[in-house]
Formats: C-alpha cells, sequence, structure tokens
C-alpha cells in the first residue's frame, strides 16, 4: 500500500535482506543474512515474524517494525504472544512518523494472528513513542545484577575487534567439563502464580540465532551467552546458599577467559528477583512494557529473565 510518499509491506523471508541494509546502516555492523534468517524464523512459535517495513518511492528500505511471537505458559495454558524488537528506522527517514505507523500496522496484523499481548524492552530513544503513541503499560523495570572480575578484558576486546565465533570456541572448550546434556530447563519465573516465556525445547533451539549454551556447575543449569560479557539468561531454581557457591566458581571461570563482568537480567518479582536481592547488589534495568490486544491477562503476572529478550 502507498501512503505519505512510502509503501508499506509486510515482512516475508524475501524481504530479510532490506531489514538487513536497514541494520547496516545505522549500526555500521555487517551481519550475515543467515542471522535474520534464523532470528526472524518463529514460526516453531505457530507464526513468522509479523512485521511491516516501508520503502520509498524507488524501492529503497526507510524503516522495519515487527514483533516475534513466541509462547508464554501461565496457570498451565500456553499464550501466543510476541516481543517487540528490531525497531530501526534509516538515519534519512526519522522525525516523520514511520515509527509509529508501522507499529500500529503490526499490531493490527498480530491480533488478527491470534497474538494476545506484545511485550518489549525499550531503551531511552524508543520509550516515549511506545508509552505516549502506542499507549504501552510500563510499571517495573528489569533489575540488573552486574558482578565484576578482576581480570585481563579479552572477551571485550575479542569482541571490538570482530572475533567472538574464535572467542566462544576458546570459552566452550575451557567449560567443557561444565556444558550439561540439556537441551532446555524451565524458566525459572514460572510457578502457580506468575508466567513467563516458555523455556522448551523448541525455543531452546530456537535461540539459537546468537551462540549460547547451558552449563551444570554442581547441579545446577544456567544458560550462559559470551558477548563482550558474560549473559546469565537463566538459572534453574535453588537456595540463595546454592546460588552464591555456584557464582563463586562462575566468576573464576570468568577470570580464565577474561571476561570482567557477569550480567543477570530478572523481573523484581520473579524467583531471582526476589532471593538476589538478598545477597548482590542490583540496578533498575530497561523498563519492561506491555500492550494487551485481547483484554483479558493480568500482565503484572507476567514475569522475564534474560534469555527472553531477544538480544540473547
Amino acid at each position: 500500500m502507498m501512503q505519505d510518499n512510502y509503501t508499506y509491506k509486510q515482512i516475508i523471508p524475501e524481504r530479510l535482506n532490506d531489514v538487513k541494509f536497514i541494520f547496516q546502516n545505522i549500526s555500521g555492523i555487517k551481519t550475515p543474512i543467515t542471522f535474520f534468517e534464523k532470528k526472524y524464523n518463529t514460526t516453531v512459535f505457530g507464526e513468522y515474524a509479523i512485521g511491516y517495513l516501508a520503502y520509498t518511492h524507488d524501492g529503497t528500505p526507510a524503516a522495519y517494525y515487527g514483533v516475534f511471537p513466541c509462547l508464554v505458559e501461565f496457570q498451565g495454558k500456553k499464550i501466543l504472544a510476541a516481543q517487540s524488537g528490531d525497531t530501526m528506522t534509516h538515519p534519512l527517514h526519522q522525525g516523520k512518523g514511520l515509527f509509529t505507523k508501522l507499529a500500529k500496522m503490526t499490531y493490527e496484523l498480530a491480533k488478527k494472528e491470534g497474538v494476545e499481548f506484545i511485550f518489549g524492552f525499550p531503551n531511552k530513544n524508543s520509550y516515549p513513542g511506545f508509552v505516549k503513541k502506542l499507549n504501552w503499560v510500563h510499571k517495573e523495570n528489569i533489575r540488573t545484577y552486574r558482578i565484576k572480575i578482576s581480570t585481563i578484558p579479552f572477551a571485550k576486546a575479542m569482541k571490538k575487534m570482530k572475533m567472538n565465533n574464535v572467542y566462544n570456541v576458546f570459552c566452550k572448550a575451557i567449560f567443557k567439563k561444565y556444558l550439561s546434556h540439556k537441551k532446555y530447563f524451565n524458566n525459572s519465573v514460572i510457578d502457580h502464580e506468575f508466567g513467563g516465556v516458555l523455556h522448551d525445547e523448541a525455543f531452546s533451539k530456537y535461540k539459537k540465532y546468537s551462540s549460547n549454551w547451558i552449563v551444570d556447575i554442581d547441579g545446577v543449569c544456567m544458560w550462559l551467552k559470551i558477548d563482550g560479557k558474560m549473559w546469565i539468561g537463566d538459572i534453574e531454581r535453588t537456595s540463595l546458599e546454592k546460588a552464591k557457591q555456584i557464582i563463586s566458581k562462575l566468576k573464576k571461570l570468568c577470570f580464565m577467559i577474561g571476561c570482567s563482568e557477569i550480567v543477570f537480567y530478572v523481573s523484581p518479582k520473579s524467583y531471582w528477583g526476589n532471593l538476589l536481592e538478598k545477597g548482590f547488589p542490583f540496578i533498575e534495568g530497561l523498563p519492561i512494557g506491555y500492550l494487551d490486544l485481547n483484554n483479558g491477562i493480568d500482565l503484572n503476572n507476567i514475569h522475564f529473565v534474560g534469555a527472553d529478550i531477544d538480544t540473547f
């Protein structure tokens, strides 16, 4: 469809190169098309990535807004939800309302496809648009736990030199004896009262669009990713004392691989949000935002961990 001097087209696999074009112009990062192919193929959850591209009159990609469908488990039921991600507008086309236009089109389509709610973690640049123009609800922020390690920062250096792939091979060799045989473990936020993104085998396999793995330290599984820092995606439920012991061992391993920081994102009222505050300092992180498309779910009862964020 042609409006406001722009043409709007739904995202399909054949248009991923256009997303890559906008992303590269904004970030300056050359990312292989295979990354986008894997990340946008959310059909294992029932739907391909839902979103729209805006093109100029000559067919040049100008902006993209989309959401990534996923399954949320709440009180024993599986719910189709979607995470807002990869919001991007080419610098030459910013300030023209494309973000709002594309988002509203995306939400309309998502509702038709059966998506119950949208969630996301907007940064300071996109936050005003989500809350003031798209009616998102923001009631709390992700809680960020940061643990510093005194070591030579090889991880940051390798990321800066764009040698993450080589570095990850080295890290996996160090972690070899801790690698778990498990392909996934249950999301730590989910219980009889609270819901969260379903961490099943399909979700774990889908998340392989980036390099991450599950380790077992003293019988407790952790989902890890190293990208300049060590990001903890989730930890199996255990006691605070056991968690302290495990993190102490993790710090020693980080020292060996030259990783100077461990980061763990959790919702404040989640299992780990409640437990870790008793033993570790934290800071307020990104806002947790929601948009209910079906007027039927108490979104205050949906919690998140780092593995749920599309950048993990």
